[in-house]
């Protein structure tokens, strides 16, 4: 076959894997076809050859199955209809508050926010009296809170406890010496300001310890011991496992816990007085058993809504306290340090005008302008009348020792002065 070398011819090459290959087609689109009866086009020779290609293809259709059935179609989870009426937040009413004058305070406070005069408080203030009086040792006064019931005891009336009443074991925490904010309770395992901004790698560096080392050095201080017949000297015994010896140290711990006399006392700091635990002991099963009566619990409801805490007068004129410091207090300046969760702590001055078991309200700066504190923010409250009483107490105290040292300045010696002359 020859073609005309003159006019413009298009050439397609097609393969095969067969082992005959195709023959080589060529036309001139522009010139008269090769043959009268034979006109190819390009997509007909293409689909001749794909078609030509699958039919010889050697592999065979795919044989696996699915033993569990065909996935079946995911369909999304039909949105979850709420039923407004089922909630409570969507019965808001703006004008449901417990107390009537305070309306940004919402929430059900279960009637302790009665004034602290409220007959049911009367109440169980007489019969927490009664029982502690029974066991021989005498209140001061009882501070209520919001969840709180503070019952100030008289530390001289404990001598008078009565000795054949076994109550609750009693383990007193004393506050940081340097502290003087009276009843602040801290959570133990709440952790410090320092531990939460401390990574953990820091907190747990002291217990990285080497097990290897240890051994050693517990084989190297073991005591020697001899046979008591031979007198020879034994094999040194296996040293006790890390745990053995905690759980002995725990064990030591609690026996001399036990074995300690129950009048504890402080070594140095301004709590620096003795406190009879056996008369807390005996004063708090008294107080538990009295109102945890039916009848008592049922009219009254003390123990489900507050907790009991047994504390005794601070005893500082400066910093009001209980109840009755501030009743006697009223009209008089103070100064209120908050302490909050936002660190937006201040110190606001002004008159007391009241104190109940929610708040502390004062006349800011004598203007007019009543503050309302909840007392879950107060720190403390300093009497800044009470100076001259605490001055004149510690001049007391200390003429009182200048007397028993001896009547000559308490035992000071007069030095003349000399003058010295260059």
């Amino acid at each position: 076959m020859t073609l005309s070398p003159l006019a413009p011819t298009t050439a397609l090459l097609l393969s095969s894997l067969s082992s005959s290959p195709l023959p080589l087609l060529a036309f001139a689109p522009r010139c008269r076809p090769l043959h009268s009866n034979f006109q190819p086009s390009t997509s007909s020779l293409l689909a001749a050859a794909r078609s030509k290609t699958k039919s010889k293809s050697p592999f065979s259709p795919s044989t696996v199955v699915d033993p569990d059935g065909p996935t079946p179609v995911l369909e999304p989870d039909p949105f979850p209809e709420i039923d407004l009426d089922s909630l409570p937040e969507a019965h808001y009413d703006e004008e449901n508050h417990p107390i009537p004058h305070q309306p940004w305070r919402r929430g059900d406070t279960d009637g302790c926010h009665d004034p602290i005069n409220a007959p049911w408080r009367l109440k169980a203030e007489s019969i927490i009296s009664d029982a502690v009086t029974l066991v021989g040792c005498k209140v001061v006064d009882v501070t209520w809170y919001m969840a709180k019931c503070v019952i100030s005891l008289d530390e001289e009336s404990f001598k008078n406890a009565v000795a054949y009443v076994d109550g609750p074991e009693v383990r007193v925490e004393y506050p940081d010496e340097t502290d003087i904010s009276g009843h602040i309770y801290e959570d133990p395992e709440a952790g410090t300001e320092d531990e939460m901004f401390t990574e953990e790698d820091e907190l747990l560096d002291y217990e990285q310890y080497d097990e290897d080392t240890e051994e050693e050095i517990l084989r190297a201080n073991m005591p020697a011991e001899y046979d008591e017949s031979t007198g020879e000297e034994l094999p040194p015994r296996e040293p006790r496992s890390r745990e053995e010896r905690v759980m002995e140290m725990e064990e030591e711990w609690e026996s001399r816990w036990l074995d300690e006399p129950r009048t504890e006392k402080p070594s140095d700091g301004m709590f620096s007085h003795p406190v009879d635990t056996k008369a807390l002991s005996v004063v708090s099963q008294a107080i538990t058993q009295a109102l945890s009566e039916e009848r008592v619990e049922e009219e009254l409801k003390i123990q489900s809504r507050h907790d009991i805490i047994l504390t005794s007068p601070l005893g500082n004129p400066c910093i009001l306290d209980s109840q009755k410091e501030f009743d006697a207090a009223r009209d008089l300046d103070v100064y209120v340090e908050t302490r909050d969760p936002w660190g937006s702590n201040r110190v606001l001055g002004g008159k007391l005008v009241d104190r109940n078991a929610m708040d502390v309200i004062i006349n800011q700066d004598n203007s007019g302008r009543m503050v309302t504190i909840p007392n879950s923010m107060i720190h403390q409250v300093l009497l800044p009348s009470g100076l001259a009483k605490g001055s004149a107490k510690i001049k007391s105290n200390m003429e009182e020792d200048e007397g028993e040292e001896g009547g000559d300045g308490g035992g000071y010696l007069e030095v003349e002065e000399e003058e010295v002359f260059e």
